[in-house]
């Protein structure tokens, strides 16, 4: 029989909460591996605590952002802070080709899980850590999520309009970013492990990998000691570049010109008004230099304009430009990801019918297949007593003891 997915026979033991570390799970869960996420109703996962939830009723198995983020996966409960709940961990690990985790560095060893009391259990174990600054050196200690993340690795500092304070973006930019190299370095670990035998252990930092994505700033401050900041929608290479409002409420349009040719389209677009051969507007320099009146005009312009119908408009003229799309835009109106069936209509068993996110990847042999996200503890009969073999009399007990609290 071919293989229905691409990490089908993957079974990962998942310590991981909040955000960064459950989107890395939950890529390999969507692609067919076994995510068997460890959870405890004491101390709950902070993303079943997290906006939205359904109908606005606070409840762990209503989030909307635990939904997305633990789709496919196995969800047991279970005390390892116990004897027995330690032991049960043991056997875990001796199922799972990967042990994720997330908790600040240093935690998970003091547990009894530290890498190299895993490898005891399963010399081959590939072991991932996904931590702020990483697990060594004098930040390591440092807890935090992917606000802190992105804030750290400087990117709040170049958001924002330059008369104002730095802007923060409406999620935790940075728990979104990592996971992607996260899956990358998890992939190549089971690749070597198949080449050698091998399992390893994989060190993953929020700050680290966000640099990755400001790297121009970075390589301008090391090569001319130029400090850059905050530039609002700008760019020093372009203009106009910016956002520019529609007809209707809170509607608007991006566009960008980075040479003469893009000009000229735009001012075709623009039915060529007199004010855009003026020398001010001549040549790159000069818009540049008088880029607060230039926006102003062309807002004026984009102002009489539907954003749909503007867009077909610039982009006829060979202009860079795109909607500014809303979450029901994405989901109700955009024929692209509608044609490319970017959201799947799953049943949750708590919050029913919902529209989820498909990875933004498309493998043809083998394309993921999203399972929507569990409910607490709702897998603990199946993990204990088919995975692990724990016979229903000894399950009745533990479930006696509190160990599955």
């Amino acid at each position: 029989m071919p293989q229905k997915n691409a990490l089908e026979g993957i079974t990962v033991c998942d310590f991981s909460w909040v955000g960064a570390g459950p989107l890395a799970t939950k890529y390999l869960a969507d692609f067919g591996a076994q995510v068997i996420k460890i959870e405890s109703t004491k101390h709950p996962d902070i993303g079943r605590l997290s906006a939205p939830f359904k109908d606005n009723i606070i409840h762990p198995d209503r989030s909307a952002f635990f939904l997305h983020s633990n789709t496919s996966k196995l969800s047991i409960t279970l005390n390892i802070r116990h004897p027995k709940g330690v032991e049960i961990v043991k056997k875990l690990v001796k199922i799972s080709d990967i042990v994720m985790e997330s908790f600040t560095p240093g935690v998970i060893a003091k547990l009894g899980f530290g890498y190299d009391e895993l490898k005891k259990i399963k010399p081959d174990i590939i072991m991932a850590s996904s931590s702020i600054y990483g697990q060594t050196g004098p930040k390591a200690q440092f807890s935090g999520f992917g606000n802190a993340g992105a804030s750290l690795s400087g990117h709040y500092m170049l958001a924002g309009w330059p008369d104002r304070d730095p802007v923060t973006p409406g999620i935790a930019y940075a728990d979104v970013v990592q996971p992607l190299f996260t899956v990358t370095a998890l992939l190549n670990a089971l690749d070597y492990r198949d080449k050698t035998g091998k399992g390893q252990y994989i060190d993953t930092t929020q700050v680290e990998t966000m640099i990755q994505f400001i790297a121009p700033a970075v390589l301008d401050y090391f090569a001319n000691g130029h400090v850059q900041t905050r530039i609002g929608n700008r760019s020093s290479y372009a203009a106009p570049h910016g956002v520019f409002p529609c007809k209707g409420e809170d509607r608007w349009c991006a566009l960008a010109v980075f040479d003469e040719e893009e000009w000229q389209g735009l001012c075709r677009a623009m039915k060529n008004p007199a004010w855009a051969s003026e020398s001010r507007f001549a040549t790159l320099a000069s818009r540049k230099e008088n880029e607060d009146e230039l926006e102003k005009l062309i807002a004026q312009w984009t102002a009489t304009y539907e954003h749909d119908a503007l867009v077909t408009i610039l982009q006829d003229a060979e202009v860079p430009s795109g909607p500014v799309q809303d979450a029901s835009d994405l989901v109700d109106r955009d024929p692209q990801l509608r044609e490319r069936q970017s959201f799947v209509k799953l049943t949750h068993p708590v919050i029913g019918e919902c529209n989820h996110p498909v990875p933004p990847v498309r493998l043809s042999k083998t394309p993921a297949q999203v399972k929507t996200s569990p409910c607490v503890g709702e897998h603990n009969a199946y993990v204990y007593t088919q995975l692990l073999g724990i016979s229903d009399e000894e399950y009745v007990e533990l479930l006696n003891e509190g160990i599955f609290e």
